[in-house]
């Protein structure tokens, strides 16, 4: 036991060293009010040019390509935009202050105050990173607990008071999910993407006093498992059962994202089970959208879909994949690239869940006209069902048994 208590000690001070980039703060002059840990969210990637300012004075730094950065201060607001690989800034009318520019940063020139983007509005400090061919991306960088109040409003959504406890797990989730996940873009300037990507993140527009209570409630709590920060993945729906891990991704198994039923905690799910109707060119046009995103060839997706058939399930019941053919041949989609691939009839989206089966309506000559989806769940069926927790919590489970339900095996710790 002491030998398992000193390695969730060490995990916890590396966590906090690494996660709150102390190294990193300690070289960006203004950041040294940042309360710790702090992240790094990408909140924009384009190539529009933004505008962005202060609710009060702020502090402007830029960085050339070579010589000495550069200090503006302003209480007006400010135009970014990208030229080639580098970014330039104006004022609000367009006369340029600055160009020719690796790196900008904005940070607020009192405590207290914020800035926005396009008129949202953040806390804490906005850096511009200039991206390959002509875009740039704004990194979002605040505490921990800060982030978490622009989370958990978009992710869970208002509550009623017998639904707290799942507004705690939420939290709690949300926040293991951030701290463990800070490696995921390695090559890049932020820690994650603000949204369902990683976790969505709207900044102080989303923010309510239920959800910060919350997160208050539960300051510096997150899930490990023997001492190390869990993956701490969560959907909206499972229809009863998780999924394991491996199932949904080329991952290999983990002790606590197993498969568990929820009996059917999430029944009263407006997703528990659902419909789609695709016209099959526009299948096809989003299935072939989808592998040219991904590098994929595309050529086996003909303009005529031949048949589609579910070739694998999960033990679930959940498709593990499918093969589409068309008059140019077949391909194989495996696992979540299903839901990606295939995404919403008549929107932009993904599709909801893998748990569905199909219905192919023919033409006279055989082809398929459409597909009918039946479908069961919202999400990829990993970890904690949102809608279960929060019908645990109108059970009377408290927030602690919601988590140990859905992660198999693991603790809550309080990690500062």
């Amino acid at each position: 036991m002491k030998q398992v208590t000193a390695t969730i000690i060490l995990a916890v001070l590396t966590l906090l060293g690494s996660c709150a980039h102390l190294e990193y703060a300690q070289k960006q002059a203004g950041y040294h009010y940042l309360k710790r840990p702090f992240i790094r969210v990408r909140i924009y990637v384009g190539h529009n040019e933004v505008e962005v300012g202060g609710t009060g004075s702020f502090v402007v730094r830029a960085w050339p390509t070579a010589g000495a950065k550069s200090r503006y201060f302003s209480a007006s607001p400010l135009r970014v935009k990208a030229v080639g690989d580098f970014l330039n800034f104006s004022d609000s009318h367009g006369a340029p202050l600055d160009c020719h520019l690796r790196k900008v940063t904005m940070i607020p020139q009192k405590k207290g105050e914020k800035l926005w983007i396009n008129g949202k509005v953040f806390r804490g400090i906005f850096e511009f990173w200039p991206e390959k061919r002509g875009g740039f991306c704004v990194v979002n960088v605040l505490n921990v607990e800060d982030y978490l109040r622009g989370v958990l409003p978009p992710e869970i959504g208002k509550r009623n008071k017998d639904e707290f406890a799942a507004l705690k797990a939420q939290a709690v989730a949300a926040r293991t999910y951030a701290l463990s996940t800070k490696d995921k873009y390695a090559d890049k300037e932020y820690d994650l993407i603000n949204d369902i990507r990683d976790q969505v993140y709207t900044g102080i527009a989303g923010e309510t006093d239920q959800t910060d209570k919350a997160i208050s409630k539960t300051r510096g709590e997150a899930l490990t498992y023997w001492g190390e920060l869990i993956q701490a993945y969560y959907h909206s729906t499972c229809s009863g059962q998780t999924e394991n891990i491996e199932e949904v991704w080329e991952r290999e198994p983990i002790p606590y994202l197993r498969s568990v039923k929820d009996a059917d905690f999430c029944h009263w799910s407006k997703f528990y089970d659902w419909n789609e109707l695709f016209d099959t060119a526009e299948l096809l046009q989003n299935i072939r959208s989808y592998l040219a995103e991904n590098n994929r060839p595309t050529g086996l997706v003909g303009d005529t879909l031949r048949d589609l058939k579910i070739t694998a399930k999960t033990t679930t019941g959940r498709v593990r994949s499918v093969t589409v053919t068309t008059d140019k041949g077949s391909i194989i989609l495996h696992k979540d690239q299903i839901r990606w691939a295939f995404g919403r009839a008549g929107t932009q989206g993904i599709m909801r869940s893998t748990n569905f089966t199909l219905d192919l309506e023919r033409n006279g000559d055989g082809s398929v006209g459409k597909v009918h989806v039946t479908g069961y769940g919202y999400g990829h069926g990993v970890g904690m069902c949102q809608c279960g927790a929060i019908g645990m919590a109108r059970a009377g489970f408290d927030y602690q048994a919601i988590l140990k339900n859905y992660y198999t095996g693991v603790k809550i710790e309080k990690l500062y």
